[in-house]
């Protein structure tokens, strides 16, 4: 399937609470995932990054069609950069008519905030660790709700337990600063720090600012291969 345009517009990149947004159908395909359309521009962040997908429905002509997965090119600083929306399809209704037309994308907000909030707890907890250990720092995480976590490296590896005690009292304090999130698009990729803390690259979704993200419980502090592995929680 070829796009009618170079790349997909991503809306959710620059608006996390944007969840209504009209978009034109570019491309429609199938592959082995299933039924896809490819939209001019999106609200709906693909999995990546530690980040899961949004969820959520596009609607045409008075009908409904639930997204079920999305895919997008694997670097998003290169183009073209294509996010594929896999829905579920209609017998009765042929989408290779709809190209060119425009639908309305609806993502379900209470998930995104969700998301949101897990993906900026892991990066506050990076800032944190790294504040009180400053030789061990985040490099790579999932932030997915119930397994989220963070991997750090670094040295020297300090003693759990009081990592553990420390790490929760210190970015629980960053919560409550109302630290705002700041963003740098002239960085490629784009980089997100909150106040004046180190900046990290990424592409997912984030809160404005810390207070939105809630109380952030330290799950478990482990030791792997040389690396230190934080299981964190946030207060649903």
């Amino acid at each position: 399937m070829t796009s009618l345009v170079d790349s997909t517009e991503r809306i959710y990149y620059r608006d996390t609470y944007l969840d209504k947004l009209e978009a034109k159908i570019v491309g429609v395909g199938k592959d082995e995932e299933g039924d896809y359309v490819i939209f001019d521009k999106t609200i709906f962040h693909p999995q990546g990054g530690g980040q899961p997908d949004d969820q959520g429905y596009i609607e045409l002509k008075g009908r409904q069609f639930a997204i079920k997965k999305l895919w997008a090119s694997r670097n998003p600083d290169e183009q073209p950069y294509l996010v594929k929306h896999y829905y579920e399809k209609d017998a009765v209704f042929n989408m290779e008519e709809q190209v060119n037309e425009t639908a309305l994308q609806t993502i379900n907000m209470e998930a995104r905030k969700l998301f949101a909030r897990y993906h900026s707890a892991g990066h506050l907890l990076s800032n944190a660790v790294n504040k009180l250990y400053p030789g061990i720092d985040g490099c790579n995480g999932n932030h997915f709700p119930k397994t989220a976590f963070v991997i750090f490296e670094g040295s020297p590896l300090p003693n759990l337990q009081e990592l553990k005690q420390k790490l929760g009292e210190q970015v629980n304090e960053l919560v409550k600063s109302s630290l705002p999130v700041k963003i740098d698009w002239n960085s490629k990729p784009r980089t997100i720090q909150f106040g004046d803390f180190k900046s990290y690259p990424c592409g997912g979704t984030h809160v404005a600012n810390t207070l939105e993200i809630g109380e952030i419980t330290i799950r478990n502090v482990k030791k792997d291969k040389g690396r230190l592995r934080v299981g964190y929680d946030i207060n649903e």
